[in-house]
C-alpha cells in the first residue's frame, strides 16, 4: 500500500483525509467516534478524546482473559499490529503499566524531534513508525524502501491515531480487515458507519455475535444502492475498491477487488424492473447453502454481493456466470423464476455492458423452431443445453438446425446479423450464449413445450418453490426441463473459463 503514497492530496484540517485506504478509513472511523459528520469536522479536542477511548480500548482488550468477549478485539489488533507492544506475547499485564505504553503511541511530538513529512498526509512528523504499527508497511529491515538516513516512516499525530482508528471503521475478522475507498463520501461513510457498529458489538460480546450476512461485499453493495436509490438526485457513477488485507508475521497477504463505474446504474434500474428485482432476490435464495443442521453455511446475499466484485484489471461478470450456471436445474424452477433471471440477467447486459438482449430475437426463434418441431422436444432441449456456452459447438448445433428446418419445408430464421458477437471467444460472445439461454426457456415455456414432466403444486395449492414475499413470481407449475439419464454434460464451467 505504499506505493499509494505518491498521489495524496490532503484536505485541510486538523485531521488529514487523504487517498491512503488505511489512513482514509480511519479518517472516517476518527469521525464517527467524535461523533462529527466528516473527518474535516474533527477538532483538536475531538483528537485528544479519541484518542483516549483508543488507549483504553487497546488496553481492556490486551489485558483481557481469553475467554472474555473483549479478547475477541485483542485478535483484531494482532492481525494489523504484529509486534507492537500491546499485541506482543510479553506484554504487560498489569493496566496501568501498558496504559503509559500506548499513550505515548499518540503523543504529541517533542519539540527537539527532528521532524519530516508524515508519509500519509505531508504534516511535519516527529516519530517513526514501521510494520508493528502501521499494516502493510514493511520492518525497518528493508533498508530500499525506507526514506533516506531513517529508521522508519515519519508519521504525524493525528494520522496516528487514525491509523489505529482504522480497525473502528474497517470490516474485521479475527484474521484480517477489509478498508473501502469509492468516489462518494456517502458510500464510504454509509460502509464506515456499518462496520462502526460491528466493531462496537465486536468489544461487548465478541465475534459470536455477529450476523453472518455482513460481509465487506454485502454491506458495500448495501451502500451502494442507498446512494444509486436517492430521490433528491441523479447520482454520479463511481467505483469502489475494496483491499482486504492480513498484517502478520509469517504471511501478510493484501487482495484488492472492485465495482465498475457502471454498478451504480445497474443497482438504480434495478428496483425499478420489477422481474429483474425478484431474480436478483431468487438467486440470493438459490445461492444460499446449508449445513446439514439447517444452518447457514453460506449467506445468499454476501454470495451474491460478491458477484458484483472483481478483480482489478480482470472483468468476469461473475453475475452472469452464476446465472448461466442455473441452466442444469431448471427442472427444478419454475416458469416465473426463469423469466425473472433472463430479465436480470438482460438488465445486466444493458446497464453494465451495454448490450441490448434484443438482438437475440431471430436466434432465440430459430432454436425454439427446431426444438418443437420435434413431437418429443426434450431430446433436443439437451442437445442445446449441452453446448450452450460453447461457441464452436453452439455454432454447429445451429448450422444443423437451420439445415433441419429448411429441408423440412420451413423458413429459418436469419441469424446472419448476430453471429459475429455469439460465436466470438471475446467477453460480448459468452454474455450473449448466457443470455440466449434464457430467452429460449422462456420462449420454450411461453409456446407450452412439453420439455419434461410438470410437477403439481402441493396439497394446499401452493407452489413449493414460492415465497411469501414473492407470492406473485409464482404462477404456475415447474417447468421441468429434465436431463436425459445418459446425459453426460462435463461442461461446469459453462463456457465462461
Amino acid at each position: 500500500m505504499t506505493g499509494l503514497l505518491d498521489r495524496e492530496t490532503p484536505r485541510a484540517g486538523i485531521l488529514p483525509f487523504t487517498h491512503h485506504p488505511v489512513q482514509r478509513t480511519g479518517a472516517w472511523a476518527v469521525a464517527f467516534l467524535a461523533g462529527r459528520g466528516h473527518p474535516a469536522d474533527v477538532t483538536l479536542t475531538d483528537l485528544d478524546d479519541v484518542a483516549a477511548k483508543l488507549v483504553r480500548d487497546v488496553v481492556r482488550a490486551s489485558t483481557a482473559d481469553k475467554n472474555h468477549p473483549a479478547y475477541d478485539w485483542w485478535k483484531v489488533l494482532y492481525a494489523l499490529f504484529p509486534n507492537a507492544k500491546p499485541t506482543h506475547a510479553s506484554r504487560p499485564r498489569d493496566a496501568a503499566v501498558l496504559t503509559g505504553e500506548v499513550e505515548r503511541f499518540f503523543a504529541v511530538e517533542q519539540a527537539d524531534a527532528t521532524l519530516r513529512p508524515c508519509v500519509f498526509c505531508g504534516v511535519p512528523a516527529g516519530v517513526l513508525w514501521s510494520k508493528s504499527m502501521l499494516p502493510m508497511f514493511d520492518t525497518t529491515k528493508f533498508l530500499n524502501t525506507l526514506p533516506p538516513r531513517t529508521v522508519g516512516w515519519p508519521v504525524c499525530r493525528a494520522c496516528r491515531i487514525a491509523v489505529w482508528a482504522m480497525p473502528y471503521g474497517a470490516a474485521v475478522t479475527a484474521g484480517s480487515a477489509t478498508v473501502l475507498t469509492c468516489d462518494s463520501d456517502a458510500v464510504e461513510r454509509d460502509f464506515v458507519a456499518k462496520n462502526r457498529e460491528r466493531a462496537a458489538r465486536i468489544q461487548q460480546t465478541g465475534f459470536s455475535s455477529l450476523p453472518s450476512n455482513a460481509s465487506p461485499e454485502a454491506v458495500t453493495v448495501w451502500a451502494l444502492r442507498t446512494y444509486a436509490t436517492r430521490p433528491d438526485t441523479e447520482p454520479r457513477p463511481v467505483t469502489t475498491t475494496l483491499w482486504m488485507f492480513k498484517n502478520d508475521n509469517q504471511e501478510p497477504w493484501l487482495r484488492v477487488t472492485a465495482t465498475r463505474l457502471a454498478v451504480v446504474g445497474f443497482l438504480r434500474a434495478l428496483p425499478a424492473d420489477t422481474s429483474a428485482n425478484r431474480g436478483w432476490r431468487q438467486l440470493q435464495r438459490a445461492l444460499t447453502r446449508r449445513a446439514a443442521d439447517g444452518t447457514v453455511a453460506r449467506d445468499g446475499r454476501d454470495a451474491i454481493a460478491r458477484t458484483l466484485f472483481e478483480p482489478v484489471n480482470d472483468q468476469r461478470d461473475r453475475l452472469l456466470s452464476e446465472l448461466f450456471n442455473r441452466r442444469d436445474s431448471v427442472e427444478k424452477t419454475s416458469a416465473a423464476t426463469l423469466r425473472d433471471w433472463r430479465a436480470l440477467s438482460a438488465l445486466y447486459l444493458k446497464e453494465m455492458c451495454g448490450m441490448d438482449a434484443g438482438e437475440l430475437k431471430p436466434v432465440t426463434e430459430l432454436l425454439v423452431d427446431w426444438i418443437t418441431a420435434e413431437r418429443n422436444p426434450r431430446g433436443r432441449f439437451n442437445e442445446y443445453r449441452r453446448v450452450a456456452g460453447r461457441a464452436f459447438a453452439l455454432q454447429r448445433l445451429l448450422m444443423e438446425a437451420s439445415a433441419r428446418l429448411l429441408l423440412d419445408g420451413a423458413h429459418p430464421s436469419d441469424i446472419t446479423g448476430v453471429t459475429g458477437a455469439l460465436f466470438a471467444s471475446s467477453p460480448q460472445g459468452w454474455r450473449l450464449r448466457g443470455q440466449l439461454f434464457f430467452e429460449v426457456v422462456a420462449a420454450l415455456v411461453a409456446r407450452g413445450a412439453q420439455i419434461g414432466q410438470k410437477n403439481t403444486a402441493d396439497a394446499d395449492g401452493t407452489d413449493p418453490d414460492a415465497d411469501s414475499d414473492d407470492s406473485d413470481a409464482q404462477d404456475g407449475s415447474l417447468v421441468g426441463f429434465g436431463p436425459d439419464p445418459d446425459e453426460d454434460d462435463d461442461d461446469s464451467d459453462g463456457g465462461y473459463a
